[in-house]
């Protein structure tokens, strides 16, 4: 099959509402996600009534990020039989009501079990069902599409964070969690009433191939049969094993540049404007990379990304100067926002769109994966070594392993 056959298969779904979709989606990304980053604002007051460890403190957060991956695959799967129109209002449900509990925490397992597991689960209903969804809407404008929706994300940290933390200086902390999950819990809900498939698939349709068909490994193979032939798929493990290594490289710098900067002699206002900068540029580092994957396929933007962030490792490493600093961030944010808006994109590309669903929750679970075990790596070599240095390093090597790993992704083998 090539890429005019599943164009006559597929007519692009309803030219306006895929586009309130859109907007919908990024709606409900912006509410789920800025509250959950928004996380930073309530750690000391928690610390200071509590009287809690960082590791015990910080370790919900972690938990919650390992569940939202574990439980999206299970998300993903429910989303393919009945729609994203369930599990986004289940999600709903269970994050309004994770985060108003959290107003109730008087003892540390409260705290693990309201934040860490129920918010946790309903942050699986989010990401993976909503970019499966929207990636369905759309034909030859997917990247762009999820690369807006990923960025709510963004929009949401920029938001939600401030208003958090204002209400949290008038009211305290207690009502802060309150408030956000009232709002979380009606504007998700709500939201989710719109939610729906796009009508009139056909069996063709659900295999999507790259951009540049004339030239794509995969425009002449048949879509896949069901998930365990995928799952037989060396290229599929590739994925996996590309994103495990993605979400080692971006979380264990997310947590650990401000610290690796102050060690490199900068001063902490200086470390700080890091994340801010990454902040700013993140939210069009997703909308380029959409753009990018659109016209150029998904592992070439992909490659890109992670090519931006290595190189921006290896200045930072080798040159201690302010302005390397500030471009790493934005290197950083392109490298970042590259994961999250190519995930869906290659997983429809190289595997269509009939299990996109769970085939995605299962790349996003291994991203979670990294993400969880990168911070804490980083931090043990940091223990060894008393530096960031080798730490850091690591890191960039382990970009590059990637970068490879990504120009390596083809065709589809079996294991």
């Amino acid at each position: 099959m090539n890429y005019q056959e599943v164009d006559s298969c597929r007519p692009e779904p309803n030219s306006y509402y895929r586009y309130i979709m859109v907007g919908i989606a990024f709606l409900v990304m912006m509410i789920a996600w800025g509250v959950n980053y928004s996380f930073g604002v309530f750690f000391i007051p928690l610390l200071d009534e509590f009287g809690w460890t960082r590791a015990m403190t910080s370790g919900a957060f972690s938990l919650g990020i390992f569940l939202e991956g574990f439980s999206g695959m299970f998300m993903g799967r429910i989303c393919d039989r009945f729609g994203p129109r369930l599990v986004v209002s289940i999600c709903g449900i269970l994050l309004g009501m994770g985060y108003m509990l959290m107003s109730q925490v008087s003892s540390v397992w409260h705290f693990y079990l309201f934040y860490g597991v129920v918010v946790g689960i309903g942050l699986g209903g989010t990401y993976v069902p909503i970019v499966s969804t929207v990636s369905k809407w759309f034909n030859r404008r997917r990247g762009l599409m999820t690369g807006i929706v990923s960025s709510g994300m963004g929009a949401g940290t920029l938001l939600m964070t401030p208003f958090a933390s204002w209400l949290i200086s008038i009211k305290g902390w207690r009502f802060s969690y309150l408030t956000v999950g009232l709002a979380a819990l009606i504007i998700i809900i709500g939201s989710a009433r719109f939610l729906r498939m796009p009508e009139g698939l056909c069996a063709r349709d659900h295999f999507v191939p790259g951009i540049q068909p004339e030239k794509a490994q995969l425009a002449h193979e048949s879509p896949p049969g069901d998930v365990t032939t995928v799952l037989k798929m060396i290229s599929f493990w590739l994925v996996c094993t590309v994103f495990i290594c993605w979400g080692m490289i971006t979380f264990a710098i997310l947590v650990h540049i401000i610290p690796f900067a102050i060690e490199a002699g900068f001063s902490k206002i200086e470390a700080i404007n890091i994340l801010t900068i990454f902040g700013g540029s993140v939210f069009f580092a997703k909308i380029i990379t959409g753009i990018s994957a659109d016209r150029l396929g998904s592992r070439p933007a992909f490659a890109m990304g992670i090519g931006m962030l290595t190189i921006g490792l290896i200045m930072l490493l080798t040159i201690n100067e302010l302005w390397v600093l500030y471009f790493f961030a934005v290197a950083f944010a392109f490298g970042y926002g590259s994961g999250s808006v190519i995930m869906p994109n290659i997983v429809a590309e190289m595997f269509g769109l009939r299990f996109h669903g769970i085939l995605l929750g299962i790349v996003n679970f291994s991203a979670c994966i990294g993400c969880a075990t990168g911070p804490v790596a980083a931090g043990l070599l940091f223990d060894i070594t008393e530096s960031y240095y080798t730490a850091f390093m690591t890191t960039a090597l382990l970009g590059v392993i990637t970068l490879i790993m990504v120009l390596s992704i083809g065709t589809r083998k079996k294991a």
